[in-house]
C-alpha cells in the first residue's frame, strides 16, 4: 500500500484529515490529467516519492519526454529517460514484462513506469512507430498487474487515440484543476454533472475502478529537496 497520496476534500472541510492510499493490487495503473498549471508535476513527484518510500524494493522508471526542469534532478540515473531516449527506455521496460512472463525473471518486486506527456511523445513519432509504442503500453496495461508491473501516465488530455481500448485499464483516474468538457467525457463521463468548476491548483477529482467520485487535494510537500532525493533512490536502486 502506498500511503497518503491525496486528501479527501469533503472530510477536510469538516476538519478531518483523511488520507487516501493507493492499493496497487486493486487499482494497478494510474492516469493523471489536467491543464498546464493544475499541479500534475507536483503531484507526480509526490506520488513517486511515496512509492519509493513505502515500496522499499520498488524500481522506478521515469520517462520525461518534455525534458524541462521538473525532473532535472534525476539526470545521471540509469532508469531516467529524456526526449527521444524514451523509445529505448520503453523497450527496456517492456522486456521486464516479457522476462517475467516467460519465467526468465522470477523476481516479484514492484516495477513502475512513470511517463510524463505520453501524448506529446506519440505525436513526435511516425505512424508506424506510434502504433508499436501504443501496442507496448497497451500490453503493459493489460498484463502488468499479474507481474507487479504498474503504469502511471501524466498528461493534459487522455484522448483514446493515444491509448486505444487500453485506456480503460487505468483503474485510478485523477483529474486536477478544472477539466475541459472533453476531458470530463473521456474519464468521468458518468459523474461529470457532479463535478464542480471551482477546482484550484492541486485540487481535483478521483475515480477508483470507475466508481466513487471523490474531490481531492494534493498534500503539501514541506521539503522538496528531500522528496527529490527519495525519488532518486527509487530510480537508482
Amino acid at each position: 500500500m502506498v500511503k497518503n497520496i491525496l486528501l479527501n476534500q469533503n472530510h477536510l472541510e469538516f476538519g478531518i484529515r483523511q488520507p487516501i492510499n493507493w492499493q496497487p493490487e486493486k487499482s494497478p495503473h494510474i492516469i493523471i490529467c489536467g491543464a498546464t498549471g493544475s499541479g500534475k508535476s507536483y503531484f507526480s513527484k509526490l506520488l513517486l516519492g511515496k512509492l519509493a518510500l513505502f515500496e522499499e524494493k520498488s524500481q522506478l522508471f521515469v520517462f520525461d519526454f518534455k525534458s524541462d526542469k521538473d525532473f532535472e534532478f534525476l539526470k545521471g540515473c540509469q532508469r531516467f529517460y529524456r526526449f527521444m531516449d524514451c523509445q529505448d527506455g520503453l523497450q527496456q521496460f517492456y522486456e521486464h514484462l516479457r522476462k517475467r512472463q516467460n519465467g526468465e525473471d522470477n523476481s516479484s518486486n514492484m516495477l513502475v513506469l512513470f511517463f510524463d506527456e505520453w501524448a506529446s511523445y506519440c505525436n513526435s513519432l511516425d505512424k508506424k512507430a506510434v502504433e508499436e509504442e501504443k501496442k507496448k503500453l497497451s500490453t503493459l496495461l493489460m498484463l502488468g498487474r499479474s507481474f507487479r508491473i504498474h503504469v502511471i501516465v501524466s498528461q493534459q488530455r487522455a484522448d483514446a487515440q493515444y491509448f486505444g481500448t487500453a485506456r480503460d485499464n487505468f483503474n485510478l483516474v485523477i483529474g486536477l484543476g478544472n477539466l475541459s468538457e472533453e476531458s470530463k467525457n473521456m474519464l468521468f463521463h458518468d459523474f461529470k454533472n457532479q463535478m464542480q468548476s471551482d477546482r484550484e491548483r492541486g485540487t481535483g477529482y478521483m475515480l477508483t475502478n470507475g466508481t466513487n467520485l471523490t474531490p481531492v487535494i494534493v498534500p503539501t510537500v514541506n521539503n522538496m529537496d528531500k522528496l527529490h532525493r527519495t525519488i532518486r533512490q527509487g530510480v537508482m536502486r
